[in-house]
C-alpha cells in the first residue's frame, strides 16, 4: 500500500467517523425528542397530580373550618377574597370525567397545578362571570374534553360554602386568543360560569369557550372579586416562547449535567466496566436529571392551554 492509498484510507476513516458521529447525534436527538413528548403527555400529569393532592388537603381543611363555624352556608356573609395560589373550589363535570381543584390565578405556575380562576372573577356561586382556564393537553389536561359539552350538561362547583350547579347554555364557541372580553362580567345580575382552553389542541392560536349559568333554584351571592397583582387575562392569552427567562440558568445547568453524565458513562463503559453494567447504572442518575431538565425547559415553551 503506497502513500496515496494510506491517505485515501485515512480520509475515508475520517469521513466514516464523521458520519458515525452525525448518525449517533441524530439518533440521540430523536430519542430525547420522544422522551420530551412523553414528558409533556405523562410527566406533566404526574406533577399536576401531586399538586392536586396538596390542593385537596387545603380544600378539605378549608371546608372543615367553614363547617365548624356555621351550620350551613349563607348568602349574606361574603367569603374573603382568595390570594394567588389559593384553592378556591372543586370543579366536577361527570360527563367528561373532570374532578379537579381550582386555584386562584392563571399564570403558568398556577395552571400547572390545575384549572385557574382569572383575576377579576367572582367566586363560584356568586353573581358575575366566574372565568376558569385549564390546560387541554398537558399537566393533567383537565379541559381536554370540554368540546364534548352540550346545552344542559351539568358543571358542579363545590366550595367551602356549599355546592353550586351550573348548566351549559350553548355549544362550545371559538374566539381569538386576544379576545379577553369573554371572561369579563357583562351582566352583574347573572351568575355565569365560563371555561377557557386552547383550540386546536397543542396550539394557542384560538380559545374554546364554554358558557354555563347557575341553576335558578340556587340564590347567588354578591361577588367577592379575586384580584391579582398583574393584568393576567392578557398575559395568559399571549405568553409565547421563552416567557420565563428565569428558567434559563437551570436549563443550562441541567443540560451540562446531562452531557457530563452521558460522557462519564461512555468513558467508564469503554475503560473500566462493561457497558451492560455501566449504562443501567448511569440511567438511574440520567433519567431523573432529564425529568427535572424537561420541567425547566417547559417553562420556556408557549403556555398552550
Amino acid at each position: 500500500m503506497d502513500s496515496t492509498d494510506i491517505k485515501a484510507l485515512k480520509r475515508q476513516q475520517r469521513i466514516n467517523s464523521g458520519l458515525d458521529l452525525v448518525g449517533k447525534t441524530l439518533i440521540s436527538a430523536g430519542v430525547l425528542l420522544l422522551l420530551f413528548v412523553a414528558y409533556q403527555l405523562w410527566g406533566t400529569g404526574l406533577e399536576e397530580r401531586q399538586a392536586q393532592n396538596k390542593l385537596k388537603t387545603q380544600f378539605v381543611t378549608s371546608t372543615t373550618v367553614a363547617a365548624s363555624s356555621t351550620d350551613a352556608p349563607t348568602t349574606t356573609t361574603l367569603p374573603p377574597a382568595p390570594t394567588k395560589g389559593d384553592v378556591v373550589a372543586q370543579i366536577i363535570i361527570d360527563k367528561i370525567n373532570v374532578d379537579k381543584f381550582v386555584v386562584a390565578g392563571v399564570g403558568y405556575k398556577e395552571l400547572e397545578k390545575g384549572p385557574g380562576l382569572f383575576a377579576g372573577s367572582p367566586l363560584p356561586g356568586q353573581l358575575g362571570n366566574v372565568s376558569i382556564a385549564g390546560h387541554r393537553t398537558t399537566f393533567g389536561a383537565p379541559f381536554s374534553r370540554v368540546n364534548e359539552l352540550v346545552t344542559g350538561d351539568r358543571i358542579v362547583m363545590q366550595t367551602s360554602r356549599g355546592e353550586f350547579v351550573y348548566l351549559v347554555t350553548s355549544a362550545p364557541t371559538i374566539v381569538q386568543a386576544t379576545d379577553v372580553d369573554v371572561i369579563r362580567t357583562v351582566d352583574p345580575a347573572r351568575a355565569i360560569l365560563t371555561l377557557v382552553t386552547c383550540h386546536p389542541k397543542w396550539t394557542s392560536e384560538n380559545r374554546m369557550i364554554i358558557s354555563a349559568e347557575l341553576v335558578k333554584e340556587i340564590v347567588p351571592q354578591k361577588p367577592t372579586v379575586f384580584a391579582a397583582e398583574t393584568n393576567e387575562p392578557e398575559a395568559v392569552l399571549s405568553e409565547g416562547w421563552f416567557h420565563d427567562p428565569s428558567a434559563w440558568p437551570m436549563v443550562i445547568l441541567f443540560a451540562l449535567l446531562l452531557i457530563a453524565i452521558a460522557g462519564i458513562a461512555r468513558w467508564w463503559a469503554g475503560r473500566k466496566w462493561r457497558a451492560v453494567i455501566v449504562y443501567p447504572v448511569a440511567a438511574v442518575v440520567f433519567l431523573p436529571t432529564l425529568f427535572v431538565f424537561f420541567g425547566y425547559l417547559t417553562r420556556l415553551l408557549p403556555t398552550n392551554l
